[in-house]
C-alpha cells in the first residue's frame, strides 16, 4: 500500500461540549443530491460534525453556483457592511478578485498563527511539499485563507479518440503531429461511421471562453510551439510573461487556421463551451478531443453510441514537428477557505479538515475510509460495503465545512491508486471502492495523464489582481479571444498577431506585465510563510 512521507504526530481530540454553531456559504449544484429527507443542514456530514466535533453547519447564505453566484453575494455583503459567515470557500478564479476586498474590508482573519498551533503535523507537511499555494491567498504580505491543494493530474489534459474508427480505417493511435493530421483528415472524409455521409469531424474544439479550457482544448498545439496562451508563463531568464502575447503562439494560430481551413474542426466552435465540445465527441461527431484522464469516468462514461464495436481509448499528446510536447496544468489550487475575523473555533476546523485529508492519502483510521454515507457512496449490508448499486454517488462530499482538495503533490509514495485498481488489487477500502465505482477509461485516464504530467505547464501568476488589471484586464482579454478567433477563421490575416500584440501592450498589457512581475518578485515563499516555521 502507498505510504504518507515523514513523521507525524497524534492528532489531538477536538469536541465542543455544549455544541458550537459555526456559519458557511453554500452555493448550491444541481447534482448536490440528498437523500433519504436530509437536508443541507441535516445530512451524514452535518451529523459526523457535530457528533465527532461538537460543530454544528448552519448556511448563512445559500446561493446558486451559477454565474458566480457566491462571489456576487459576497461583493454584497462587503458593500453592504454585512457580517460575513464563519468559513467561507471561495473558488480560484474569483480570488484575483476579491482577495483585496477581503483583506480591506477588516472582515477576515490572517489565519498565520492558526495555522502554525493548531494544524496536524501531516496537514503541514502537505503545505510544506506545495508551497506555491500560499501565494493565491497572499496580500500585503500576510497569508489570509487556507487555500486547498490540487494534485497534478486533475488539469492536465490527454487525448480521447474513437478506437473503433482507427480500427475501421487501419489506423494507429497517432505519435506525431504528421500522424495526428492524417487521421484528423481520415476522420473528417473517410466515413469513419460508415452511414455514407460525410458528416464527422476530427477534433471537437471549445472557443467560446478560452482556446484552453477544462475540456475541449487545443492546449497540446500551442504547446508544440512552445508557450500557452491565456495564462501566465515562466521564461528562461525567471520573468513572467503572458502567454497569448508570445511569438510561439503566433506559430499554433496559424496551424488552428489550417485545421480549421480543412475541415478539421466544427464550423462554429467559437460558440462552443467545454460542455459543447464534449457533446459533439459524444455524440459521434467528433473522432478526438482534448481532456483531462478523469473525463473516462465523467462524462465519456455516459457516451450511448449504438454500434457493437464502438470503442474509446485515451492516448498520450503526440510530439510535435521538433518533438516537442507541451500543455495546460493543474492550477495549484482551486480555491481556499477564508475565516471570518473574530473566529475563535480553528482548532475544530483544523481537525475537521484532518479526517478529511486521510481519505486523500488512504488513511485507513479516517472516519471515511469506508465511505461518506450510507446510502449515498456505499450500502451496509451485513457488515460488508457495497460501493457497486445503482444511484451510487460521492456529492455527498459537497456538504464538509472544509476538505483539502485532491491529494497532494509529493506526500505519496510508491505505485498509484489508479494502478492498482487496474492490475486488480482490491486489498484496502480505498481500492475496492474505487474498483466498483470507476472505469477502465477512467484508470487508463489517469495513467496516462501521469505518464506525460513533466509536460504540463500550470499558470504562474495566482495572485490578487494588479491595479491596472482592476482597469483594463476585461478589455485586454476581448480583445485577446475576439483576435485569436478571427485568426483561426481566416477572418483576419495571421500577420495581424504583431498588431495584437502592440495593442494589448499600449492598452495596459505593459503595465500589467510589469506589475505581475513585481508581485512574483515580493511573493517568494521564503519571503511570506513556511508551515515548518
Amino acid at each position: 500500500m502507498t505510504e504518507t512521507i515523514g513523521p507525524l504526530e497524534a492528532i489531538p481530540q477536538v469536541k465542543y461540549d455544549p455544541p458550537v454553531i459555526v456559519t458557511t456559504a453554500k452555493a448550491l449544484r444541481d447534482y448536490d443530491i440528498l437523500r433519504f429527507d436530509d437536508t443541507m443542514e441535516n445530512n451524514p456530514i452535518t451529523r459526523w460534525a457535530k457528533d465527532r466535533f461538537g460543530v454544528i453547519q448552519v448556511n448563512k447564505w445559500v446561493v446558486s453556483d451559477q454565474n458566480q453566484g457566491l462571489s456576487t453575494r459576497i461583493k454584497l455583503a462587503l458593500s453592504n457592511d454585512e457580517e460575513l459567515p464563519d468559513v467561507l470557500f471561495v473558488m480560484h478564479e474569483s480570488i484575483p478578485d476579491l482577495l483585496g476586498d477581503l483583506v480591506e474590508s477588516g472582515k477576515v482573519m490572517d489565519i498565520e498563527e492558526a495555522f502554525r498551533t493548531s494544524a496536524p503535523a501531516r496537514i503541514k507537511e502537505a503545505y510544506d511539499k506545495n508551497p506555491d499555494v500560499w501565494k493565491t491567498v497572499t496580500y500585503k504580505g500576510k497569508i489570509w485563507g487556507i487555500p486547498q491543494i490540487s494534485d497534478e493530474k486533475v488539469g492536465s489534459p490527454i487525448l480521447w479518440i474513437r478506437q473503433d474508427w482507427l480500427n475501421r480505417l487501419g489506423l494507429l493511435p497517432p505519435t506525431t503531429i504528421e500522424e495526428l493530421e492524417k487521421v484528423l483528415h481520415a476522420f473528417t472524409y473517410d466515413d469513419p461511421d460508415r452511414n455514407g455521409k460525410q458528416d464527422t469531424i476530427g477534433f471537437a474544439l471549445s472557443g467560446k471562453s478560452t482556446l484552453n479550457g477544462w475540456m475541449g482544448d487545443a492546449s497540446l498545439l500551442f504547446g508544440m510551439y512552445g508557450d500557452q496562451p491565456f495564462q501566465w508563463n515562466r521564461k528562461a531568464d525567471g520573468s513572467l510573461a503572458y502567454g497569448s502575447v508570445e511569438p510561439s503562439v503566433k506559430k499554433a494560430l496559424s496551424h488552428l487556421n489550417e485545421w480549421y481551413r480543412l475541415g478539421y474542426l466544427d464550423p462554429n466552435f467559437g460558440t462552443h463551451d467545454e460542455q459543447e465540445a464534449v457533446q459533439l465527441f459524444m455524440s459521434g461527431k467528433a473522432g478526438i478531443i482534448s481532456g483531462p484522464g478523469w473525463m473516462g469516468g465523467w462524462p465519456l462514461q455516459e457516451m450511448k453510441i449504438d454500434e457493437p464495436d464502438f470503442e474509446i481509448k485515451p492516448i498520450p499528446y503526440p510530439a510535435g514537428p521538433d518533438g516537442k510536447i507541451g500543455k495546460i496544468g493543474s492550477q495549484i489550487s482551486y480555491g481556499a477557505y477564508f475565516f471570518r475575523k473574530g473566529f475563535s473555533y480553528m482548532d475544530a476546523m483544523f481537525a475537521y479538515m484532518d479526517q478529511v485529508y486521510g481519505v486523500l492519502i488512504e488513511d485507513l483510521e479516517s472516519d471515511f475510509a469506508n465511505g461518506y454515507a450510507d446510502g449515498y457512496d456505499y450500502l451496509l449490508k451485513d457488515g460488508k460495503y457495497d460501493y457497486e448499486f445503482d444511484g451510487a454517488t460521492n456529492t455527498i462530499a459537497n456538504f464538509f465545512l472544509i476538505a483539502p482538495g485532491s491529494t497532494p503533490p509529493g506526500v505519496m509514495q510508491g505505485e498509484s491508486i489508479e494502478s492498482r485498481v487496474l492490475k486488480g488489487n482490491n486489498n484496502t477500502p480505498f481500492e475496492r471502492k474505487m474498483a466498483g465505482t470507476t472505469s477502465r477509461n477512467f484508470l487508463e485516464g489517469q495513467l496516462v495523464t501521469l505518464s506525460q504530467v513533466k509536460y504540463s505547464h500550470s499558470n504562474q501568476f495566482v495572485g490578487p489582481y494588479t491595479p491596472t488589471m482592476t482597469l483594463k484586464w476585461a478589455l485586454l482579454q476581448k480583445l485577446e479571444k475576439e483576435t485569436m478567433l478571427k485568426m483561426i477563421y481566416g477572418n483576419v490575416p495571421i500577420e495581424s498577431f504583431d498588431d495584437f500584440v502592440r495593442q494589448w501592450n499600449e492598452q495596459g498589457g505593459a503595465d500589467i506585465t510589469r506589475e505581475v512581475n513585481e508581485w512574483d518578485r515580493s511573493s517568494q515563499v521564503g519571503d511570506i510563510f513556511k508551515a515548518s516555521d
